[in-house]
């Protein structure tokens, strides 16, 4: 029923979509206050130099982008193809020569609205290799077992991270595009790696990046740029190739300082009602430092 509810709501307009959007953002911000703590704690120790002005203006525009990610989301049930990459504009051409090379991919992003529709577009220009996304499966089975419907629409093969090593064998043989959603919270900062990131210490997953290694697979960042609303532009930019020798936590350093720069060229646009920063670090994590240049 619901599901069948969310089809109806997802055939209407988007300009009408984001008026409603509009109406949910007012009500989360103003009257059920949602993770309005969170939200603001976490854009305060981020951008400590701005104002108390400068940081509620980023936190509104926060929960306007928030609603309209949650509104793309849904249109993705109904939305066909053509009209989709109607709304973005991507350079793949980066991706394209690794591809021409005969070599698998990772790419890396992060929680940039709208990472649901930067999947499900690569799946629909990119259909003679198979685009594998990494999932972290949600509590609840009817809204994970729609979540997949909805992400594996135009192709997308979804795999679980929990089952990651697993799932991935049937793709060992085929050439394929890997794609890594890759701040998330870790559960373990024991087993995590250490980096500075948006003025904070911050744990990110490690086996994102030495699986990347073990395989030695060429890795690039997706910058999501919401050029206005319901438009945006999706550059790949190279993390690392394996060239040159390889250093652990290196590719993570790459991709946290790409994350955190399109993050403050673009604030408004990330998940900041996340709870990214969970563990603190403590002296017991020093060998999983990984930013050299930075002493702690």
């Amino acid at each position: 029923m619901i599901d069948f509810l969310l089809y109806l709501i997802s055939l209407i307009p988007l300009r009408i979509l984001y008026f409603i959007s509009d109406f949910f953002a007012f009500l989360l911000y103003y009257i059920f206050k949602y993770r309005r703590k969170v939200v603001a704690e976490n854009i305060y120790q981020s951008f400590r130099t701005l104002s108390d002005i400068e940081r509620i203006i980023i936190e509104k525009k926060f929960y306007r982008d928030f609603c309209d990610n949650f509104i793309e989301t849904i249109k993705l049930l109904s939305i066909s193809e053509k009209k989709l990459q109607s709304h973005i504009t991507a350079d793949y051409s980066q991706l394209e020569k690794i591809l021409a090379e005969n070599q698998n991919c990772h790419i890396y992003l992060g929680h940039q609205f709208n990472w649901e529709w930067a999947n499900a577009h690569i799946a629909s220009v990119l259909k003679k290799t198979d685009v594998v996304v990494v999932y972290k499966p949600l509590s609840s089975r009817p809204i994970n077992d729609l979540m997949l419907r909805i992400r594996s629409r135009f192709g997308s093969k979804m795999v679980a991270s929990k089952n990651m090593k697993k799932e991935m064998v049937q793709f060992s043989d085929k050439q394929h595009i890997l794609v890594l959603v890759a701040d998330q919270n870790p559960k373990i900062p024991q087993k995590s790696f250490w980096t500075p990131f948006l003025s904070q210490r911050t744990a990110f997953l490690s086996g994102t990046e030495l699986n990347t290694a073990h395989h030695k697979t060429p890795s690039l960042f997706a910058n999501i740029i919401r050029e206005k609303r319901g438009h945006y532009k999706f550059v790949l930019e190279p993390i690392f190739d394996f060239s040159e020798p390889y250093k652990t936590g290196i590719i993570t350093n790459i991709f946290t300082e790409k994350l955190e720069n399109a993050i403050l060229s673009n604030p408004e646009n990330y998940l900041w009602s996340h709870k990214r920063w969970k563990h603190q670090y403590k002296n017991e994590y020093r060998k999983r430092w990984i930013n050299k240049t930075i002493k702690v």
